[in-house]
Parts: structure tokens; C-alpha cells; sequence
């Protein structure tokens, strides 16, 4: 997994939970590196999950809660780091529509060993859903990501989990909120 995200959630933790907890958190999830990332190394995956894990244990936290927040934190830090990115689309719908075909493919192009997970969009009649499937299990994350992209285009629309939805495999219904006109 790229290091961007590894360096996002290691500054997420520090806002969370302060710089003292946060090394407290890297000596118990006893990382070979000792959470030494850089924005473009390669790291494993489970890294993330063991800081995830071991800031859990020690807040007592819900892990699922820390991601879907880390999700919404990193988006955040998107808007920060690729305003030009964003700036391109007029709707989170649209952004979400091309996560797949084109962010992740502008990904690959600049790190040719990156394996982003797969999003996909479709429409219904009440509005869309977003899947998400990935190997590494991080759909909380992508949870989070989700409806901070609502959250950053003003959308009024909810965003729920469809049932039989997994940590690798997630499906999340967009709905607009009552009242509101249908996306």
C-alpha cells in the first residue's frame, strides 16, 4: 500500500489522539519500521490495520468507527493535496463515477505498483450506490471517504451500508434526504 496513506493516518492519529498516545500506539503495534513512512514507499497493508488495532485497544475505541473517521479525515487531506483533482468535478456523484477510470488509473500512472481497490457506481431509482472491493479489507475507510465526498460538494443525501457488505467488499446506498430533489 502506498505510503501517502500510511503518512495520512499516522498525522490522523496525531490529531486524534496527540503525539504522546500515538508512539505509544506505533510501540504496540510493533511495526518492523516503527511507523517510519514515507508519502512513496510501498508498505504492507496490515500495517495500517495493526496501527488501527493498537489505537483501539489502548482508547477503546470501535476500530470500524476509527476507520470510517480516518476515511473522512483523508479525504480531507485530499482536498488539500489535489484541489486540481477535485475542482474537475461539480458533484461528489461525478467524482464517485470516476474514481475508478480515472483517479485510480492516474494513480497507476504515477505509481506503477500501486493496486488501488475497485469502485464502482451504479444508479437506481432512488439514487446510487458505491462498491468497493479490495483485498485489503479497508472498507471503512472507503466509508468514511464516501460521505466526506458528500460532505465536501454540500450534497443533502445519507449514506448507508448494504447489508451482507464485508471488510473487502462493501456496497453503500446514496439516498438524498427527505425533501430533497432526487439526485
Amino acid at each position: 500500500m502506498k505510503g501517502l496513506i500510511f503518512v495520512e493516518l499516522m498525522n490522523f492519529l496525531d490529531e486524534q489522539l496527540g503525539d504522546a498516545i500515538t508512539e505509544r500506539v506505533v510501540e504496540a503495534a510493533s511495526l518492523p519500521n516503527d511507523a517510519a513512512f514515507t508519502t512513496v514507499g510501498n508498505y504492507p497493508s496490515h500495517y495500517a490495520a495493526d496501527l488501527v488495532a493498537a489505537a483501539a485497544r489502548m482508547t477503546g475505541a470501535d476500530a470500524a468507527l476509527m476507520c470510517e473517521d480516518f476515511g473522512r479525515f483523508l479525504f480531507q487531506r485530499f482536498q488539500t493535496r489535489f484541489p486540481h483533482l477535485l475542482s474537475r468535478y461539480t458533484s461528489a456523484r461525478e467524482l464517485l463515477e470516476h474514481v475508478q477510470g480515472h483517479i485510480h488509473e492516474e494513480v497507476k500512472v504515477i505509481y506503477p505498483d500501486a493496486s488501488p481497490p475497485q469502485v464502482e457506481t451504479h444508479s437506481d431509482i432512488e439514487g446510487y450506490t458505491v462498491t468497493y472491493r479490495s483485498g485489503r479489507g479497508f472498507a471503512h475507510i472507503a466509508y468514511g471517504l464516501v460521505a466526506q465526498c458528500i460532505s465536501f460538494y454540500s450534497e443533502q443525501s445519507d449514506v448507508s451500508w448494504k447489508s451482507g457488505s464485508t471488510d473487502t467488499q462493501a456496497c453503500f446506498i446514496i439516498r438524498p434526504r427527505k425533501g430533497i430533489y432526487p439526485l
